[in-house]
């Protein structure tokens, strides 16, 4: 069971999140950060448009959790600002070769927290972090000034 919270904590937590993953030097630490920033940006701003005080009024909370496409998808954004659908890491061998690592938006958070990094030529840790920024400009609009 998710822990209820109001959306005057889901907005300072959207904006304390986001202070926090400013840095010049860009690490996972910071990058995870900046994510969650962006989960509770798009929650907050759900919540506003549902005029719900409380996230577990908020029916969409629960069920796309740190998904932040589908969030996006919610409230109706710009398709452009979706992060890609499918995400990689660099395999882990095993006795018999290779485990693929993919995996979708919604385990970013994931990858981050225990360290990993994107595999992909065109999807990189840099480029996934490009696009939550984009991100993080349209909550702005939606949400006010940080």
């Amino acid at each position: 069971m998710a822990i209820p919270f109001t959306d005057r904590e889901m907005e300072k937590a959207w904006r304390e999140n986001l202070s926090a993953s400013h840095s010049t030097q860009r690490t996972n630490a910071h990058r995870l950060l900046l994510f969650y920033a962006v989960e509770c940006g798009l929650k907050a701003v759900l919540m506003r448009r549902q005029k719900k005080i409380r996230s577990d009024l908020c029916a969409e909370i629960a069920q796309y959790q740190h998904d932040v496409n589908k969030l996006l998808e919610c409230l109706s954004a710009k398709p452009e600002l979706k992060l890609p659908e499918q995400i990689s890491m660099k395999p882990i061998k095993t006795g018999n070769g290779y485990d693929e690592r993919k995996f979708t938006p919604g385990d970013i958070n994931q990858m981050w927290r225990y360290g990993g990094s994107c595999s992909l030529k065109d999807v990189t840790d840099q480029y996934i972090e490009s696009k939550l920024l984009e991100i993080v400009e349209w909550i702005k609009i939606e949400l006010g000034p940080v």
